[in-house]
C-alpha cells in the first residue's frame, strides 16, 4: 500500500472513529487505527525532515520553502508519499445499515481499510 493512501484516508478515518458504532466494530476499527498510526508518524517525522532542510518553520508551526528548493521539496514529498508500507491490520467491515454519517469521498478513501456491506455479516 502506497503511503499517500493512509495520508488521504487520515479525515474520513477520524470521522469514523468520532462515530457511534456498535462495541465489536468500534474495537475493530481502534486496532485499525492503531496500525495506520504507525505509518502516519513515519509520515509526519519525514515530511518534517523534508521541510527543515528545504525551508524554514515559522514559531506558529506554518514553513516557508525556499523558492530555489521547491522542486526538490516537491519531488522528495513525492517520493515519500509514494513509499510503500505494509501496515499490519484486517481490512474490517461495516454494515451500511449502520447510523454513520459520512461521504461518498470518505467511502472511497476508507475503500482500502473498510469493507461497506449490504446487511450485519
Amino acid at each position: 500500500m502506497k503511503l499517500f493512501k493512509i495520508i488521504n484516508a487520515i479525515p474520513a478515518l477520524n470521522k469514523l472513529g468520532n462515530s457511534d458504532m456498535k462495541i465489536s466494530e468500534a474495537y475493530k476499527l481502534q486496532k485499525l487505527l492503531s496500525a495506520v498510526q504507525v505509518e502516519i508518524d513515519f509520515f509526519n517525522r519525514n515530511q518534517m525532515k523534508i521541510i527543515e532542510a528545504n525551508g524554514v518553520i515559522k514559531d506558529n508551526g506554518e514553513f516557508i520553502i525556499a523558492e530555489d528548493k521547491r522542486e526538490i521539496y516537491a519531488k522528495a514529498m513525492d517520493e515519500l508519499a509514494q513509499t510503500d508500507v505494509e501496515p499490519e491490520f484486517s481490512r474490517m467491515k461495516i454494515a451500511v445499515t449502520e447510523n454513520i454519517q459520512i461521504s461518498a469521498n470518505d467511502i472511497g478513501a476508507l475503500e482500502p481499510f473498510v469493507e461497506f456491506t449490504e446487511g450485519g455479516e
